[in-house]
């Protein structure tokens, strides 16, 4: 087993369930499969950290048959069900399923940062000393990982009202008196401006998202 670990965080991806602010654009179905492609592509990209020796892990929701979705998982990944009633619950969850399993350190992101690179999740090991974070660029964040003997429940179990603007704001006022690191922001797919801004700033591996977005800019003008 090797000292750290990566946790893929997302829902199983169905219309109408899945990216639903997406849909003042975008049809349930296309929402959906804008979803699955980023999945597509983070599996590519990903798992070349287990040759970095970092253990993978794909934490899917609870709703829907994540069948599909974890046949299309690569070898290299290991896979469970989230639990808990809000995300902040099912975050939790998913880094206490994890962390004891005799990590050092754990990282977890959601599915829905492109520009996201083995690099940033690499930096974000390194820098690591207590807490990391990944801030997003509408407030929020995108990435969190802490170390060994770390207990993150203080954020996640509290009323942080989640997917609003202030939620970064709102994490670091609870991680007062721990040492916390940052790597670099990045933009997160909700909106169909998201996907807009994006287009032109892919970074290179996002083979299944881009085919979409070349396929598809009318859909976002």
């Amino acid at each position: 087993m090797n000292k750290h670990a990566y946790i893929l965080f997302t829902r199983v991806p169905i219309p109408n369930k899945v990216k639903t602010r997406l849909q003042s654009s975008l049809s349930g179905k296309e929402a959906c499969e804008v979803q699955l492609r980023m999945l597509r592509d983070s599996f590519i990209k990903f798992e070349q950290l287990s040759e970095q020796g970092i253990d993978l892990y794909l934490a899917y929701s609870d709703e829907g048959d994540p069948t599909p979705l974890i046949s299309a998982l690569p070898e290299s990944f290991n896979s469970f069900s989230q639990e808990g009633q809000t995300i902040g619950e099912r975050m939790d969850h998913a880094i206490k399923h994890v962390l004891p399993i005799g990590y050092e350190k754990v990282i977890l992101t959601g599915s829905d940062i492109p520009n996201l690179t083995n690099e940033i999740i690499q930096t974000a090991f390194e820098q690591m000393q207590e807490i990391v974070l990944g801030p997003s660029l509408d407030g929020g964040y995108y990435l969190i990982g802490c170390t060994r003997g770390i207990d993150l429940s203080a954020i996640f179990e509290t009323n942080i009202s989640w997917g609003k603007s202030d939620v970064l704001t709102a994490t670091l006022k609870r991680l007062t008196g721990f040492e916390v690191s940052f790597v670099s922001p990045l933009q997160d797919i909700d909106y169909p401006v998201d996907l807009k801004r994006i287009h032109n700033e892919l970074v290179e591996g996002n083979y299944y998202l881009s085919d979409w977005l070349e396929k598809n800019r009318g859909l976002l003008e």
